[in-house]
């Protein structure tokens, strides 16, 4: 395997604190990308039935609140992402994923990845714990970042995720926090002053 797929191993890993022996059934199917700031890993309204898993950098998935975009949930490597809407039931994403700033991004294709799976049963349950936990995050992330004040939900994003703030775009983290860029402006000052 290429030191590029096998540097995704402990990224996985530290997911589920474990990884299936035979992971590299899942990771070899895949093909290396790397992405730009701003570029489109999944658009909206389309059917994309690929899996991605991110190597480096930061995604964020989008979605529209009436006329508004809002930045829902961001994605860190090690992270698998994919359209459950295209993934499962072959219809248009809901939403839209993309780069924060440049990624690596290994993709595999969904016939791979149900072929990489039907190969081990040790794997198909990683894959289900794998995606337990994804829920398992969903809920602790609407927990966190939907309850409190802005100020601390910020504060717990700095202390949780500090490269999200390093490295996404100020309007792109106000989005997620449900503020505006000058809100969150004026909440960093006084976080700074205080």
């Amino acid at each position: 395997m290429s030191p590029e797929k096998e540097s995704l191993k402990p990224l996985l890993k530290n997911e589920l604190g474990y990884l299936p022996e035979n992971i590299d059934l899942f990771l070899e199917k895949g093909k290396l990308r790397s992405y730009s700031r701003g570029e489109i890993i999944i658009e909206c309204g389309t059917c994309c039935t690929d899996v991605f898993i991110l190597k480096s950098g930061i995604l964020r998935f989008v979605d529209m609140n009436g006329d508004r975009e809002r930045t829902f949930a961001f994605a860190l490597p090690g992270t698998i992402v994919f359209s459950k809407h295209s993934f499962v039931m072959h219809m248009p994403s809901y939403y839209q994923v993309e780069a924060c700033c440049y990624c690596e991004i290994l993709v595999i294709s969904h016939t791979d990845f149900w072929e990489a799976a039907n190969q081990s049963h040790d794997l198909a349950i990683w894959l289900l714990k794998y995606a337990h936990g994804e829920l398992f995050y969903q809920e602790y992330k609407n927990a966190a970042v939907h309850n409190g004040s802005a100020a601390e939900r910020y504060k717990k994003m700095l202390a949780d995720r500090p490269e999200i703030i390093q490295n996404v775009a100020q309007k792109t983290i106000a989005s997620y926090l449900g503020v505006s860029p000058e809100y969150l402006s004026k909440l960093k000052r006084q976080l700074l002053h205080s």
